[in-house]
């Protein structure tokens, strides 16, 4: 295309600035030689302004589609960066470690230990033993809100750690159960092994509970303070095995459940049977475990099918805030120091007991902080905010004060972010229970000698595979690029060309066209227009207004 080297004096507007003149030229010769569609037809000679104005509306109302529709990808591209995609099927499941059981006794405490050790305890006045023993259910206030505390409980419990200056930690580890006084057998990977080698005592949201290939730390140095004079930390996972995992009931762990306790009375505790734990080997045991009850006098199958989810290099690569959510390490917990999901919501738990009551439970205590533990007296106060919007009521039961729950809560306030984690294991367990057999002839050594009360569990994986879900990019920069291109190019045709040619005529033809506005006014200027006053004689001079009179040269 060719462009005037210089401007006749018929082509200029005096009317308006040399820029306001330029801008008007430049685009008008961008309206005739541009590839967007309909801008011609805006500056189109054949036709009038009506046309123009109706094309000039067209093309304006198409441009706002495009923007619109761009606007869409982008905020699809921001908000949902990633998605999911099946990796595989049957990866071998000998890639995973076995996942982390956990056996929790229905019942809290050992009560033949727990008889037995009342008997060396100074007792307050006017009790005895089976008092206590009864009032032992009081433990339940540092786990659930079901059932309110009278103060005269919490104060006679008290007393007892008082007289015989004991903590509630030294009181509960001579109550709990043991291991060994609730596992009788265990056979894994179709050998029969010692169960105190594959089972270690943990902490869990129920209590003291004995764990298979869990990670917990923190337990050494507790244990070190019984007979050490100076502390200890030792950090170290004392539960995780590493026990690979093989698909199959042969190769699974088995366990035979028999509680040692003579005086264990299954109609006054209202349970007869464990519960079963299953998470990741980073969570701690809670209610967000996946959780079975196993019943005593009968064998119970639990099959697992994992599930894994990992990220591919590209996610691995966004911020936070692109990929929604988290690496383990890349949030800090106060209270735990693993990250998972469940821990989050635990470390809020326990950050608002702090908060609300100035203490956490004993089974939340890992030697992290030095927060004061819960004692006896705190439980109304740990009680009247667990629940939401719970109920607490006075002693004559007559007046009803309403407590906001703080601890567990739906309220902004007191609610913790706790972001999603990339990668994670999933197990989802089916559970098969029959009543147990005792004549029943086999060869297996593991069944022999098992009673009446016992319960046996078969802890396995259902097959030799399992499913990798990847988390991977939905779209890239180039897939964006590629939609904003096709919004564009469907309503008004433009392309990237189409934004050079944009820059092209509004930098260097606007410049040429604005030197030459500029010259072409300098010229006409030059040339004329030329002038004469009127004569001074003139008798109507005082009267009349001056006359130019213009010479044309």
């Amino acid at each position: 295309m060719g462009h005037e080297e210089e401007l006749s004096p018929e082509q200029v507007d005096l009317k308006v600035s040399p820029l306001m003149g330029s801008l008007k030229r430049t685009w008008n010769d961008f309206c005739a030689t541009s590839s967007i569609h309909g801008l011609r037809y805006t500056r189109d000679e054949d036709t009038n302004r009506i046309v123009h104005f109706v094309w000039l509306l067209i093309s304006l109302v198409m441009f706002i589609c495009a923007v619109v529709m761009a606007r869409t990808f982008y905020i699809d591209f921001r908000s949902n960066p990633t998605r999911m995609n099946v990796e595989s099927d049957s990866t071998p499941v000998n890639t995973l470690y076995f996942p982390p059981v956990t056996i929790c006794p229905d019942v809290l405490f050992n009560m033949q230990k727990s008889e037995a050790f009342l008997q060396t305890l100074q007792l307050p006045q006017g009790t005895n033993q089976s008092v206590i023993l009864r009032k032992l259910h009081i433990f339940y206030g540092f786990m659930l809100d079901d059932e309110k505390y009278s103060e005269q409980d919490t104060s006679l419990m008290e007393s007892v750690l008082s007289l015989n200056n004991l903590t509630l930690q030294q009181l509960v580890e001579h109550l709990r159960w043991n291991c060994d006084e609730i596992l009788y057998r265990c056979r894994f990977n179709g050998q029969i092994r010692d169960c105190l080698e594959l089972f270690q005592l943990s902490k869990t949201f129920f209590g003291h509970c004995c764990s298979f290939n869990l990670r917990q730390t923190g337990l050494v140095f507790i244990h070190l303070l019984k007979f050490v004079l100076f502390s200890i930390f030792i950090n170290i996972s004392l539960n995780f095995t590493a026990e690979r995992a093989v698909g199959g009931l042969k190769y699974g762990l088995s366990v035979i459940l028999r509680y040692k306790d003579d005086s264990y009375d299954p109609v006054q505790s209202y349970s007869f049977g464990v519960k079963l734990l299953i998470q990741e080997s980073d969570a701690f045991p809670s209610a967000h475990s996946s959780s079975k009850f196993i019943a005593f006098n009968s064998e119970v199958f639990a099959a697992i099918r994992p599930q894994e989810t990992f990220c591919s290099p590209a996610v691995k690569a966004l911020s936070i805030e692109d990929r929604n959510c988290v690496f383990r390490n890349e949030f800090k917990m106060r209270y735990f120091k693993n990250y998972v999901y469940p821990n989050c919501e635990l470390n809020c738990r326990v950050t608002n007991m702090v908060k609300f009551c100035n203490c956490h439970t004993y089974f939340f205590d890992f030697n992290r902080t030095t927060d004061r533990i819960c004692t006896f007296k705190d439980i109304p106060c740990l009680v009247d905010n667990f629940g939401e919007d719970s109920l607490a009521y006075e002693e004559d039961y007559i007046s009803k004060i309403k407590i906001s729950a703080n601890i567990i809560t739906r309220k902004r306030s007191t609610q913790c972010y706790c972001p999603l984690t990339c990668e994670h294991l999933d197990y989802d367990v089916q559970i098969s229970d029959f009543p147990l057999k005792l004549n029943m002839p086999v060869a297996d050594q593991f069944y022999s000698g098992i009673n009446k009360n016992d319960g046996i569990l078969h802890v396995f994986i259902n097959s030799f595979g399992y499913r990798r879900l990847r988390h991977d990019l939905l779209s890239n920069m180039v897939t964006l690029v590629s939609n904003l291109g096709s919004a564009f190019s469907l309503f008004v045709g433009m392309s990237m060309l189409s934004v050079v040619e944009i820059i092209y005529y509004f930098s260097v033809i606007l410049r040429k066209n604005y030197v030459l506005e500029c010259e072409a006014r300098k010229k006409m200027l030059q040339k004329g227009p030329k002038f004469a006053w009127p004569k001074a004689n003139d008798s109507h001079s005082k009267h009349q207004k001056s006359v130019f009179i213009i010479h044309k040269s």
